[in-house]
């Protein structure tokens, strides 16, 4: 019976039959490269191709081409025609949409967190966080505290306790933190946004909804101008191909994937 369970045939997204453990590995595959991506190993314009990642993976293209299609489908890669697949770029049209969708959402997730009541000890996770951001400070942005900020965001939004909305929160936040070219971003901003964080936490602890949605809406728009203005100066092209990259900290070597 273990056995039948082991080798249980199942459809996949094309409709064709896959074993379980195909299915395994294709999840496997795609969470590694998914990983690769978030974790910046993969970097916003790095060219894909299945020859290398199957190398690398020590899979066969069926889970590579599975994978990259699926992430494809999900906004974490583009496919150009006679090109192949690249790490997604943010856009300007995107990044405004995405801001949009944060502050409808977190405006919405902190006014029910706070008709259910806001305890001292969910407060104090949130000034705990703030403090990490704060020590994170340093003269040019960082994706550690960028992680931080995100974070912070997450867990406001959490006490609402509507898993949906949390779920869409987070999709949000990481197709920012992934396609965003980090070097730039000033310690200005930084600094601003703690003490932005600062006052929603005064307007929390004192139960003012209105006031905290106030402040927290011209947070998230001060962030999107910020993004929308680093993305104006950004002078990289689109879809370059480095010399290295790395995937589960494997050097990958994407040399021969530059496009001709």
């Amino acid at each position: 019976m273990a056995q039948d369970r082991q080798n249980l045939i199942l459809p996949s997204d094309n409709g064709a039959l896959v074993s379980q453990r195909d299915v395994s590995l294709n999840q496997i595959t795609y969470e590694s490269l998914k990983k690769a991506i978030l974790d910046s190993h993969l970097r916003p314009g790095n060219k894909l191709t299945h020859d290398s990642l199957a190398k690398l993976l020590g899979v066969s293209r069926t889970p590579i081409r599975e994978a990259l299609e699926r992430l494809y489908q999900e906004g974490f890669l583009v496919k150009l025609p006679r090109r192949g697949f690249f790490v997604a770029e943010i856009g300007v049209s995107e990044a405004r949409e995405l801001y949009e969708l944060r502050e409808a959402v977190e405006t919405h997730c902190l006014a029910l967190s706070m008709s259910k009541g806001l305890t001292n000890a969910q407060l104090d996770q949130l000034e705990e966080l703030n403090h990490k951001y704060c020590e994170l400070l340093k003269p040019i942005g960082t994706r550690d505290r960028l992680l931080v900020d995100r974070d912070f965001h997450m867990m406001l939004a959490r006490f609402a306790g509507n898993q949906l909305l949390l779920a869409v929160l987070d999709s949000a936040f990481e197709r920012l933190i992934l396609k965003i070219r980090w070097d730039g971003f000033s310690t200005v901003r930084g600094i601003e946004a703690y003490n932005q964080h600062k006052t929603i936490l005064k307007s929390l602890r004192t139960g003012n909804t209105a006031q905290a949605r106030k402040f927290l809406a011209h947070h998230i728009k001060g962030a999107c101008t910020r993004l929308l203005e680093h993305m104006g100066g950004a002078t990289k092209s689109q879809f370059e191909v480095p010399n290295r990259s790395k995937i589960t900290g494997v050097a990958f070597d994407l040399k021969d994937s530059r496009h001709q």
